[in-house]
């Protein structure tokens, strides 16, 4: 009977356990798991409440960098076990109609601190209408060629990633491509081409994409249209057919530096900026002979490395800092170019107590709000102990008149430890003796057998 009791709480507590989990859950449900750029996206967003009261929901920031929020609209239900159910829909307009086909993997929507699963959502590019004359050649053509960038509308200094698609069936001879002409803008190639197969109805075509930086120096960018041939050679020919195709040419809004932006601040168009900073050693104090070192990780949205300001500049009255060593790296995160500073400081104290370190901020200019942003990180203040052994303890007039006593209490309990190892040497050589004598005696009365008994 004991036993059945306590199965019958054990199942009770984990039934009690799930009803408090599927509580706590916030629950994020897209009406579309593909969404054309451009579109608009609706979001139900459940979360249970043990209070009729509107919960605090939080939209994570990263999520304006690609939406906009047009609609959202509120509904409480009560439930039969006591708690009510709150229900968000959102409807979300995609901000990047230019956008190339990419997958988003989003911070999650908070609900009084609690969080759902992350957002995921399958960006496909939009197909614009064009001309019979200026349409784009179907995929049973074969030999394609396309050229786009992330994004037609931007600002002067900001870059953007160009890319460049060719498609072809069977076996290139003697391909030719021409060079990327822009006007307005400076190209650099950001790595190495990649080639990947796949198969559409029943055709093996096989697809190549370069991509490149280009850096937005003037009002007017102008891309020149990319030409291509080659001969194909298929399964059963010897010298294949010439074959020749080429793009449109492309044309990217480049807007002016606005005019509120401070003439001394370095001019710095982003997506996004996540600035952090850690020191080493850890410790909240360090000695004044000692040197602190600071790593800042910049992570740019939008921006190649090489345009990224550096701290070299800061200044302190409390400390010396000079610059150790810099890395820089760009990545394309989810489609995005992200520019990558790791920037290491040495800090020198100039003298003890407890020191303000200084600020980092960054200013950089928001391309999705249009408006100013800035980015800061608080040092704050780190203890500098003055040099010398900090480790020796001070000792006082009152305390000196128990140093002597102490001294010979110790050189006592000295002598007595001699005395006390005499002893044990004096009692262990006893004892090896009386074993000595002991297996002498043995060893006469033992018949102990010949080592050759057979001789």
């Amino acid at each position: 009977m004991k036993i059945v009791s306590w199965l019958t709480w054990l199942v009770v507590g984990w039934i009690f356990l799930l009803g408090s989990s599927q509580v706590q859950a916030v629950l994020l449900t897209l009406s579309q798991p593909e969404l054309v750029a451009g579109n608009q996206l609706e979001i139900l967003i459940e979360a249970p409440s043990s209070q009729a009261k509107v919960p605090v929901i939080e939209l994570p920031a990263s999520w304006q960098t690609h939406f906009k929020l047009i609609d959202q609209m509120h509904q409480v239900e009560a439930r039969p076990r006591g708690d009510y159910m709150h229900r968000w829909s959102l409807i979300l307009q995609h901000q990047q109609a230019d956008s190339i086909s990419r997958y988003l993997h989003l911070e999650p929507v908070k609900v009084n601190g609690r969080s759902s699963q992350p957002l995921r959502v399958n960006i496909e590019v939009a197909r614009k209408k064009t001309s019979p004359a200026k349409a784009k050649q179907p995929l049973s053509q074969p030999l394609q060629i396309q050229q786009q960038v992330d994004f037609s509308d931007a600002y002067i200094g900001q870059t953007l990633v160009y890319e460049l698609l060719i498609r072809y069936q069977g076996f290139p001879v003697e391909p030719r491509l021409s060079p990327l002409e822009v006007e307005g803008a400076t190209a650099r190639q950001l790595g190495g081409g990649r080639e990947q197969g796949f198969n559409h109805r029943g055709v093996k075509v096989q697809e190549a994409r370069w991509q490149e930086l280009l850096q937005l120096h003037a009002t007017e960018v102008v891309i020149a249209p990319r030409f291509f041939s080659s001969r194909l050679v298929f399964t059963g020919q010897s010298t294949g057919q010439l074959y020749e195709t080429q793009t449109s040419e492309l044309k990217v809004k480049v807007r002016p530096i606005p005019i509120s932006w401070p003439a001394e601040q370095p001019w710095l168009p982003a997506l996004g900026v996540n600035l952090e900073a850690t020191f080493l050693p850890r410790s909240k104090q360090v000695k004044q002979d000692e040197t602190v070192e600071l790593t800042i990780q910049l992570n740019v949205v939008g921006q190649q490395a090489r345009n990224l300001p550096q701290f070299k500049a800061l200044v302190s009255e409390n400390w010396r800092i000079e610059p150790l060593t810099e890395e820089l790296a760009d990545k394309i995160v989810d489609g995005l170019l992200v520019g990558q500073l790791k920037q290491r400081l040495l800090f020198f104290p100039k003298k003890s107590g407890n020191l303000k370190l200084p600020d980092l901020t960054l200013h950089w200019w928001d391309v999705t709000q249009d408006k100013a942003a800035k980015s800061q990180v608080k040092l704050g203040k780190l203890t500098v102990l003055p040099k010398g052994n900090l480790t020796q303890p001070t000792v006082n007039k009152a305390d000196s008149t128990l140093t002597k006593p102490s001294n010979k209490k110790i050189e006592t309990q000295e002598d007595r430890g001699w005395l006390g190892w005499l002893l044990i040497i004096f009692g262990s050589l006893a004892v090896a003796i009386t074993c000595f004598i002991t297996l002498k005696k043995q060893t006469k009365n033992l018949d102990l057998p010949p080592l050759n008994p057979h001789f």
